[in-house]
């Protein structure tokens, strides 16, 4: 059996890869791409050359041709690639849907699939730190508040900053998607059951939300709207863990939702509708798009109607 690569963390041990790693950090802090879900089969594709000038020219010799090219454009030059053994020609040389510099950036190995910034292939966005923060401080349900800068275990044990999903754009309409934001409960049954029903459950009991929502399921797995699971409580009621994460995934196998863990109870705190489940829905940028508590006789699910209707 072959030994497994080394992971890029023991890759920059020497000056020339420290050097490459600096470079890759000023190159995306003016580009901005996303990647998606491993079932869609999903790619990213887009990048910029090099400019050490910054005056907004790629840098070129006598020929007219970049000193330095970077034939993939994903932020490392032909030579950079050279050094770590990486295809100069392929953005995401491991084909894990991250780019090699991606991986650079968060000390995964771009030559191993195995390796990746998130198990479940979740998006990766490199400029999410230009985004108006949000946190548990200041954001409100008021429409354009930012949600909370954080991070949140997530059904395979990874950490993941929830700023990731910014600006995908990856879908069959090129427009950034829109996230639903599912308040679920382990101890709620109607919780289970709406996760029955977008995992792609026809049944009795799920038929009357498939009625009432047609097109939602669609919106989700075309990736238009990132349907993302928060578990605010566990089976008691009290704050939940990795194991209720991992428990929900078990019994609603479906690999298009990341299933997050609210283990401060933040989520629940500031975005409780008095119901579970309860959703709302946040813009492209992080910010609050929609947050409503229904009243009598309004659908019960208004942020689902509000996708519906208008995304």
């Amino acid at each position: 059996m072959l030994a497994p690569l080394p992971r890029a963390s023991e890759i920059f041990v020497n000056t020339h890869q420290l050097v490459i790693l600096t470079s890759i950090t000023a190159l995306l802090s003016i580009s901005a791409c996303d990647s998606g879900s491993d079932d869609a089969g999903l790619i990213a594709d887009a990048g910029s050359e090099e400019d050490s000038t910054g005056d907004g020219d790629t840098e070129t010799g006598e020929t007219g041709e970049p000193e330095d090219p970077d034939s993939d454009q994903d932020g490392l030059t032909d030579a950079q690639e050279a050094e770590l053994g990486t295809d100069p020609n392929k953005k995401d040389t491991d084909a894990d849907n991250y780019w090699d510099s991606w991986e650079l950036l968060e000390g995964t190995d771009p030559l191993d699939k195995a390796s990746r910034i998130y198990q479940g292939f979740w998006p990766y966005s490199p400029t999410k730190n230009e985004l108006p923060q949000g946190s548990w401080d200041t954001s409100t349900t008021e429409p354009l508040s930012p949600f909370p800068r954080a991070e949140f275990l997530d059904q395979h044990g990874d950490m993941v900053d929830i700023y990731d999903f910014n600006n995908f754009t990856i879908n069959e309409t090129g427009e950034p998607s829109y996230m639903i934001i599912d308040m679920s409960a382990q101890w709620c049954g109607p919780c289970h059951n709406m996760a029955e029903w977008i995992s792609g459950a026809d049944t009795a009991e799920t038929a009357s939300l498939q009625q009432t929502y047609p097109t939602v399921r669609d919106k989700v797995y075309s990736l238009r709207i990132w349907w993302i699971t928060v578990i605010v409580e566990d089976a008691g009621g009290g704050p939940p863990t990795l194991s209720d994460a991992e428990s929900w995934y078990s019994i609603h196998q479906d690999n298009h939702i990341p299933v997050l863990v609210d283990e401060t109870q933040g989520v629940r705190n500031i975005y409780n509708g008095g119901q579970y489940p309860f959703f709302f829905l946040l813009d492209p940028n992080m910010a609050v798009e929609y947050w409503g508590v229904p009243g009598p006789g309004d659908n019960p699910f208004l942020a689902l109607w509000f996708v519906e209707q208008y995304l």
